[in-house]
């Protein structure tokens, strides 16, 4: 099974918290803090010692897997801070139709993969590697070093998504549903892509929006 994520009670005095606290760090497992009724809730049970820990239905790749994966034309799909399962689930499917060689998910404050996920996605979770993403600064150094040019999609972004003239190799960032591209990414962005919109609307469902930028690149590489 693979850890999605590691849940301790702030008032827990368990044996051996402060070792699997430790472990937990060392492995980039996320780990959250939660109330002892939140986590009655999570465990559903109260004989859970103050730790319980979520699991993938999937097995996750590395980003050195997404880019063994790569071809010298290829399209990267990053996540950051997307929350809402189904979306996450729709953008994967949308991935995978798109010819996508792989999605990259920042581990803090996003949903990672569960079954909610793996239904939306109607199972293309297994069709594509899915990396989990501790620090996805860091992540796009190493996409800078494998030849990647690094876009965001952002409503106020500068260039029209269908004006751009896509490079090889590309990886395509969304945000969060509220917030958007979080600032330190959006700084380590080539370019801040929008999509024009009619009827004074400014924005889009983060799925939609990224199923459109997905399959915009594709078809502009017929």
């Amino acid at each position: 099974a693979v850890l999605n994520r590691i849940y301790f009670a702030k008032e827990s005095r368990a044996r051996g918290y402060k070792k699997l606290l430790e472990a937990a760090k060392q492995s980039s497992v996320p780990i959250d803090f939660v109330p002892q009724a939140k986590l009655n809730d999570l465990a559903n049970t109260r004989e859970h010692q103050g730790i319980a820990a979520a699991l993938s239905p999937v097995e996750y790749a590395s980003v050195e897997d997404c880019l063994a994966t790569c071809g010298p034309t290829a399209t990267l799909l990053l996540l950051d801070q997307v929350q809402h399962a189904r979306n996450v689930g729709l953008m994967i499917r949308s991935a995978v139709g798109a010819g996508a060689a792989g999605v990259l998910l920042s581990t803090r404050s996003s949903a990672l993969l569960d079954d909610t996920v793996v239904r939306a996605s109607a199972g293309a979770v297994f069709r594509i590697p899915i990396a989990p993403c501790p620090k996805l600064i860091d992540t796009i150094a190493k996409l800078r070093d494998a030849d990647f040019w690094i876009f965001g999609l952002d409503g106020e972004g500068d260039t029209n998504l269908f004006e751009v003239d896509w490079p090889e190799r590309v990886a395509l960032i969304v945000g969060n549903e509220s917030s958007g591209i979080r600032p330190g990414l959006r700084k380590k962005c080539d370019g801040l892509i929008r999509i024009p919109m009619a009827n004074s609307l400014d924005s889009l469902n983060v799925a939609v929006a990224a199923g459109i930028g997905l399959f915009q690149i594709a078809s502009k590489r017929g």
